[in-house]
């Protein structure tokens, strides 16, 4: 079978393009008998990896090792023996499919399956049958809510003791989240469990990163080999720059180069332009695992991190919720975010680019514009038209800010950030740079060959100040000569004439034009 870039469920050897597995960290816990955790975001390869450590281990015949998903208990919630029962369901119906028929659990073991232990009593019935030690992957664990989750972790910290003879030799774990970060609400208890104290036996926590660029290189390098189609070096790189490895993000540059149908003939080399192409593909499309990303920006506690990186500047300590940290972790392990060089930044460009315009599609749509009416007779971009237009635009619908009912501090950049997107969307490109500490939103359109560099702030004591040196250092960076900083007041609007004033000022040897709204 033709081997391809896989981006639905677990990856296959024999069917899809895939690095090389390291099972020793796991293999190490495992010989010593340990219970540990394995957490990375969504679609970064962790079944795939447990699905091949389970056939790793059942092939070295040291021991019996299974993988059972549990996600499918998530709607019972707080029904504990409801989720025993449909828990120990999946463990019957993984063994058949995964295990020797010598090796599956015996009759007796599921007598107790709807009990409030019935997993506990499963799991030590089912060890004790056993001629070689247990080794358990549970998945989607995090998935589990409230008692139902208290239950499960409880009880296999409660059969810990009795490892390795009457319950599993060692256990993974698997989730999104480092178990010490569940904050699980127990309706029984009314209130808050840590998911440390309820599994407190846990020996070391295991986080999947993304891919490195040899990484890159060596998965994009088996269709190389199957095929003998080429990617340049700066094709590669760029790959790994827009998705900083991220891999659901990697496989799916991959599939859209070489399989889908605007691909690339296998006979002729990929270069950067044509990543450049896809990327926009991707990012138009908005893919089920782009979908899920753009849906988590409707909850509060994402909303209010995302918020403080698009305008560049945390809010206010009280502005705050106790939980922020939790919050900010949170997003961490969705991987949405991730620590930069000046703080809290969105965790790859691609990302960076969908958040902006998932928060103003609505604004896009509604806008009525005629992308080519701002453009010049030779296609190049009228960006003067563009931004006077857009001022005339704000002063009659001030409202689109004032109304807003989230994003409420963004406001300003997203109803801007909408005009330019509806304008360039005709033909070029609107790249951003934000994150928290740089305390702006830095814009690069590129249309038609030429590049126009703006820069957001909130109106402050030291807007204009730091905004033109700001600016400044980013027109160094793209080697422009001018470009436009526009700062935005929070404020009641009291004099309407003052909207929209414009001013040419000279900062570092470059021109730079500088509006207030």
């Amino acid at each position: 079978m033709e081997k391809f870039f896989n981006t639905a469920g677990a990856c296959v050897p024999e069917k899809h393009y895939m690095i090389a597995l390291d099972f020793s960290k796991f293999t190490k816990l495992i010989k010593t008998e340990r219970y540990f955790l394995l957490h990375a975001p969504r679609q970064t390869g962790k079944t795939t990896l447990m699905l091949q450590l389970m056939e790793h281990l059942n092939q070295e015949g040291e021991y019996i090792t299974l993988y059972v998903n549990v996600e499918a208990a998530q709607p019972l919630r707080n029904d504990i023996e409801a989720v025993n029962e449909l828990i120990i369901s999946e463990f019957e119906a993984n063994a058949g499919a995964y295990l020797r028929k010598e090796w599956q659990p015996q009759e007796d073991c599921f007598k107790i399956r709807s009990m409030s232990r019935g997993i506990s009593h499963f799991l030590s019935c089912w060890c004790l049958q056993l001629p070689k030690p247990l080794v358990i992957l549970i998945d989607e664990v995090d998935a589990l809510i409230g008692d139902g989750l208290i239950s499960v972790l409880r009880q296999l910290r409660g059969g810990y003791t009795k490892r390795p003879r009457a319950f599993p030799h060692a256990l993974c774990l698997i989730g999104l989240r480092d178990i010490r970060d569940y904050r699980i609400y127990s309706d029984a208890s009314k209130r808050y469990i840590v998911g440390g104290s309820a599994f407190n036996i846990k020996e070391k926590s295991i986080r999947l990163n993304d891919f490195t660029l040899e990484q890159v290189k060596e998965l994009y390098a088996q269709h190389t080999q199957a095929t003998a189609q080429k990617f340049t070096h700066h094709a590669l790189q760029h790959i790994f720059d827009l998705t900083r490895g991220q891999p659901w993000l990697v496989n799916a540059f991959g599939r859209e180069l070489c399989f889908e149908e605007q691909a690339i003939d296998w006979k002729q080399t990929v270069h950067k332009a044509d990543i450049d192409k896809v990327a926009e593909i991707l990012i138009r499309r908005r893919d089920v695992h782009l979908d899920q990303l753009a849906d988590k920006l409707t909850e509060p506690r994402v909303a209010q991190i995302i918020e403080s990186i698009l305008i560049g500047e945390r809010a206010k300590q009280e502005e705050f919720d106790d939980n922020f940290h939790e919050d900010q972790q949170y997003l961490i392990d969705l991987g949405l975010v991730r620590v930069g060089t000046y703080g809290l930044e969105i965790a790859n460009p691609i990302y960076r680019d969908i958040i902006p315009r998932e928060l103003t599609a609505y604004q896009q749509n509604m806008l009525g514009i005629d992308p080519q009416w701002y453009i010049k007779a030779d296609g190049k971009l009228d960006i003067q038209k563009v931004l006077t237009e857009y001022i005339k635009f704000y002063k009659r619908n001030h409202e689109l800010v004032t109304k807003r009912r989230t994003y409420t501090e963004a406001a300003h950049h997203l109803l801007l950030v909408a005009w330019l997107q509806r304008i360039v969307n005709s033909g070029g490109r609107v790249n951003h740079e934000y994150a928290v500490g740089l305390g702006r939103l830095d814009l690069c359109i590129e249309f038609a060959d030429e590049q126009f560099a703006l820069e957001l702030k909130l109106n402050r004591k030291e807007a204009l100040s730091e905004g033109k040196e700001q600016l400044a250092n980013y027109l160094h960076r793209l080697s422009l000569e001018q470009g436009w900083l526009v700062i935005f007041s929070r404020a009641k609007v009291s004099d309407w004439d003052a909207v929209g004033k414009r001013e040419w000022v000279e900062e570092e040897g470059k021109r730079i034009e500088v509006i207030w709204l």
